[in-house]
């Protein structure tokens, strides 16, 4: 009887050290992972999302890597030289930080802001801005926080950014007597136009364009991940920590989905059936979650994200012509304030 207990006794006994190196190989494979995707991590969130080194994301091609970027921008460039004269350099003060940007006057009595992405600067902005003069808008390209000539060090995915936008726009009203201004934003800089207009605002800004907007940053970012060929899981996880910890924003409540039920100005959505990031049934959620007094929504066939107008020129100018005619034809601006205060 005691010999077949202890018989039975060291079976338990086998079976919980069988039990316990499983579980300890399994915690220790764990680990060894959650340390290595956490270099990955890091470097992403170094790479991406903080600029400790001021030479990061200064004016010039964010990308040389593909020739369509640089043509892009080669573009941009050329077209600016053509209205040199017209460029004006500007800068305000906020919260003591020196923001920069360039001013292109035409001597129009209104604007339009363009906003552009992580990565890009004042720079970036020529390339959209002949449809816009040729609207008859003058053209503010601002180099974001933490980009170009401005200060700062962190990316705050658009609450910040759209916090600065409500600055210029001030600055354009009382400085350069601007009587209407919009917002062009691209990918995050839509974002941070939607954060702009999402809560009371002066009455002068009047519409938002948005090309390339995301439906929530987890979303877009995820996409992004899997194009960098990395491990989507647990790396956006670790990126995202880092950013709630570093950049003081909280990743997971960058929902355009959700602020943009907070915005009646009217909007313009471009988005690329090409567009892998913020892809095109996205783009078709928001435009149906948007209460805007009036909205528009533009496919380009060939649109990849962040280059619609490159890839598609001749349909993008004309949307935007479109739209900016609407606003002026059917006064919808005033006709959403009438509504509001009705």
């Amino acid at each position: 009887m005691n010999l077949l207990y202890l018989v039975t006794l060291s079976n338990w006994m086998i079976a919980l050290i069988v039990i316990g190196a499983i579980v300890l190989f399994i915690l220790l494979n764990l680990v060894i992972m959650l340390l290595y995707t956490n270099k990955i991590a890091t470097r992403l969130f170094y790479n991406q999302w903080r600029r400790d080194d001021l030479s990061k994301y200064m004016r010039g091609c964010s990308d040389k890597d593909f020739d369509y970027h640089v043509d892009m921008f080669n573009q941009g460039m050329a077209y600016r030289k053509t209205i040199l004269d017209k460029v004006h350099e500007v800068k305000i003060l906020v919260n003591e930080d020196r923001l920069t940007g360039e001013y292109y006057d035409f001597g129009f009595n209104r604007t339009i802001i363009i906003m552009p992405g992580r990565m890009e600067t004042a720079l970036y902005g020529a390339f959209y801005a002949e449809p816009l003069i040729k609207a008859g808008y003058n053209v503010l390209c601002p180099d974001p926080y933490a980009h170009g000539l401005s200060d700062g060090k962190v990316i705050s995915l658009g609450s910040k950014e759209g916090d600065d936008v409500l600055s210029w726009a001030k600055y354009l009203h009382e400085e350069k007597g601007q009587e209407d201004i919009g917002l062009f934003g691209i990918c995050g800089g839509s974002t941070g136009a939607l954060y702009a207009l999402k809560n009371q605002h002066p009455n002068y800004l009047r519409f938002m364009i948005a090309d390339s907007m995301f439906i929530t940053f987890f979303d877009m970012y995820r996409r992004h991940i899997i194009d960098e060929r990395k491990p989507v899981f647990p790396v956006i996880y670790q990126v995202l920590h880092k950013i709630k910890k570093y950049n003081k924003v909280n990743p997971y409540r960058v929902t355009p989905k959700k602020i943009i039920k907070n915005v009646r100005e009217p909007i313009l959505f471009l988005s690329g059936e090409k567009d892998i990031f913020a892809v095109s049934k996205n783009a078709s959620k928001l435009f149906k979650l948007s209460r805007s007094v009036h909205k528009e929504i533009v496919y380009l066939p060939h649109g990849r994200h962040s280059h619609l107008r490159y890839d598609d020129k001749e349909i993008y100018d004309q949307a935007i012509e479109k739209f900016l005619k609407n606003l002026d034809e059917n006064n919808y601006y005033f006709n959403q304030l009438n509504n509001i205060a009705n």
